[in-house]
């Protein structure tokens, strides 16, 4: 009597089963990486307008608060900005405990500008609840890889309601 059992008709996969498993998962892949790259930059540009939008909203409530005219200044193609006291005051001394400056897209692996504002702008949020603005109104936040990818952000000057724009 034979105690090892040996499978009659046991086999692999041969290489062009192989291959076609291959190519077909690479196809996949390929599909699925520019949609997921597409995502990402979506989802800067969303970060870099709620984090303006988030900024605007606070320099307004410290004009109401403080009683004292509070800028934000915008540069265009650009994701750095500036908001505090006045816009001088803040370039003349960058120490300024008053002087916040940010960057839109202030990620750990951004590198370059990748979220940027399109036109320049600075908002003077004054303590009485007005804004003035001049130069970009609405604002657009936008990918500087991709300019189909951007957002809206509107003051309005009389009431200082600051809102995204679908």
């Amino acid at each position: 009597m034979n105690r090892h059992w040996t499978p009659i008709d046991e086999r692999g996969f041969t290489l062009i089963e192989v291959l076609i498993t291959i190519i077909i998962l690479g196809i996949v892949l390929t599909i699925a990486s520019s949609s997921w790259i597409g995502a990402i930059e979506s989802r800067r540009v969303d970060d870099g307008t709620n984090r303006l939008t988030a900024d605007l909203r606070q320099a307004h409530s410290r004009a109401i608060n403080r009683l004292a005219p509070q800028t934000v200044t915008l540069t265009s193609g650009s994701s750095k900005y500036v908001f505090g006291p006045t816009s001088s005051s803040c370039s003349a001394t960058p120490g300024n405990p008053g002087c916040v400056k940010r960057d839109l897209d202030d990620f750990p692996d951004a590198g370059d500008d990748l979220v940027v504002v399109k036109i320049a702008g600075t908002i003077t949020f004054n303590s009485n609840g007005s804004a003035t603005v001049t130069g970009a109104n609405p604002i657009t936040v936008e990918s500087s890889k991709d300019t189909t990818k951007n957002h809206t952000i509107a003051v309005t000057a009389t009431t200082s309601e600051i809102r995204v724009v679908p």
